[in-house]
Formats: C-alpha cells, sequence, structure tokens
C-alpha cells in the first residue's frame, strides 16, 4: 500500500493538497481494518527477510507504506497505527525532515494560487494559460503538474525558484515535515520502520552525474540513520522514477526498494522494483471502493 497524506477535512492542509495525494483519518483508519480483515500485515522488511531465508510467508501479505515524511503522517497516521497495532514504513526525505520546504507540487499550486496580474514575467503560467481568468481548477493544476514532470529536476527547481522570487513566495511559516524527534520516536515504536526516499527527493533517471546517484542513495541512508540510531534497509524511488544505475547502487546498500507501479508482489518480484497500489480519499471512501482498488485487476 502507498499513501503520501493523512489529513481530515477540515485541516487547512487538506485543501492545498492535491485531491490524489490524501486520505482522511476516518478513511485510513477503515482501510486498516479492512486490511487486517483480508490479509496478513507485515513490516516490508520482514517479509524481504523471510524471504531471501526461504522462510515461510503469508498466503495474503500486505506491508504498508508513507511517502514523503509528512508531519500529518505523525499526527494523524501514527495515532492509528498505534492504536490498530499496524505495522508500516514510513519513506523521509533526510534533507527535509525537521524543515519548512514543501516539494514542488505543491509550491506549483502555491503560485498559481496568487492573483493572475501578480504574474507578470512568469512565462510558463501564461504558456500554460494564456487566456485564464478564474482560478486555476484541480483538474487543471494535475494536468499541468503531469506535463512539467517531463522537465528535469533542475528545470523545474529553477523554473519554481524564480517564480517564488518575482511573487515574494517564501517558505510555510509552520514545518511541514516530521522533525529528527518525531521520526526517532516513529522508528523506535516497533511500528514504523524508516526507509529512504532520498536525500532531496530527486528523481533518479538515466544521465544523472555519478555524486548525484550516491548522494540520494547512499547519502540519505547515512542522514537517516544517524537521525534514527537504527539501520535502514529499504528504499523509495521519488516519483516511481528509475533507471539502470540507480538500482544497481540501491541494490547494492539496501535490502529492497519500492516504485509506484500500480499491481501485486509474487515471489518471483524483483525486491528492487516493488510493486504498490496507491490510494486516495475518492477512490476508497467505503470498503467496497476500497476493496476494488487493491484487487489487483
Amino acid at each position: 500500500m502507498m499513501y503520501h497524506r493523512i489529513l481530515p477535512q477540515n485541516d487547512y492542509r487538506f485543501t492545498t493538497e492535491e485531491p490524489g495525494m490524501v486520505v482522511e483519518p476516518k478513511t485510513f483508519e477503515m482501510h486498516i481494518k479492512t486490511l487486517q480483515n483480508e490479509f496478513t500485515l507485515i513490516h516490508l522488511n520482514d517479509w524481504i527477510k523471510r524471504k531471501k531465508a526461504g522462510l515461510p510467508l503469508p498466503n495474503k501479505a500486505c506491508a504498508i507504506t508513507f511517502d514523503d515524511g509528512w508531519l500529518d503522517n505523525y499526527e494523524f497516521a501514527f495515532p492509528i497505527l498505534e492504536k490498530l497495532q499496524a505495522p508500516a514504513t514510513l519513506f523521509a526525505v533526510s534533507n527535509m525532515v525537521g524543515s519548512n520546504q514543501t516539494f514542488w507540487p505543491n509550491r506549483i499550486q502555491n503560485i498559481l494560487s496568487q492573483p493572475k496580474d501578480k504574474m507578470n514575467g512568469i512565462d510558463w503560467f501564461f504558456e500554460h494559460f494564456p487566456d485564464k481568468t478564474e482560478a486555476i481548477g484541480v483538474d487543471e493544476l494535475a494536468k499541468l503538474i503531469n506535463t512539467l514532470k517531463q522537465r528535469s529536476d533542475e528545470s523545474l527547481m529553477r523554473m519554481i525558484e524564480e517564480a517564488e522570487k518575482t511573487l515574494s513566495i517564501k517558505n510555510p511559516e509552520k514545518p511541514v515535515i516530521v522533525n529528527e524527534s518525531q521520526l526517532h520516536q516513529m522508528a523506535h515504536s516497533d511500528l514504523i520502520e524508516i526507509g529512504s526516499h532520498t536525500q532531496r527527493h530527486i528523481r533518479l533517471v538515466r544521465g544523472l552525474p555519478e555524486k548525484t546517484y550516491f548522494d540520494e542513495i547512499v547519502g540519505s541512508k547515512k542522514q537517516l540513520e544517524e537521525i534514527i540510531e537504527k539501520p535502514i534497509h529499504l528504499f523509495c524511488y521519488p516519483n516511481g522514477d528509475f533507471c539502470e544505475d540507480s538500482v544497481k547502487l540501491v541494490s547494492q546498500h539496501y535490502q529492497a526498494a519500492v516504485t509506484t507501479r500500480k499491481g501485486i508482489n509474487n515471489f518471483d518480484m524483483n525486491i528492487y522494483t516493488l510493486n504498490r497500489f496507491g490510494v486516495h480519499q475518492d477512490i476508497s471512501n467505503n470498503t467496497r471502493k476500497f476493496l476494488a482498488r487493491i484487487s489487483g485487476v
């Protein structure tokens, strides 16, 4: 299972996030109870260890994972996992732990929320929305984000930083990512295993400098191990993007890794490119919808 954010609808952060990234706490609790009824919940790394050792595996095993390390994972998801005693893995971006930084789609959304008359000089806005007079809709935002993913991370950051400078946009005043103490607490709860989601959430595509692969894959592991004082065994590719070079390096330093590809993992799967099922509120807000989503059909 792949989750990102767990937020109630009355939380101000709910309205500032892409709908496809959020599940409400009451829906998340329903998910966990349903999974406990239908599957054997297991830490992903425990499943990997058993597989490598040739030990018996549950016929229907399920691992819960969270990407990015949002503060709301600690505020809303962690108490539910504790209440239901459900194991999970949280993939953290090491350089962002305890910071007010946020991810580029959220920064794009913040830019688009500014009045159009302030957008002079932001050429890419008018390129995508030449005749726009009203607010940007959710579907338009999602389409733009998917289009912008065709750019390199370097190009995206340059574009966003220039726009934020023009609009005098600063980082959020309040933390949006878990801090070191919260990460440490979860890691020592016996329920939450911490994995690496790189240093800076850079997509590990073909053609990056060798140092970039090393910093994002190996450097992030070292940083997170220092924070939680436990070994890091699992890795998560940002945006699900990977290439031969990144998979090779990940396989040298981790026990397994996950992508964003949808699907069930069988015994013969490459454990360094595992599939997951992503869910969000609209497609999983009742048991029937949720089971349909994870059916593998």
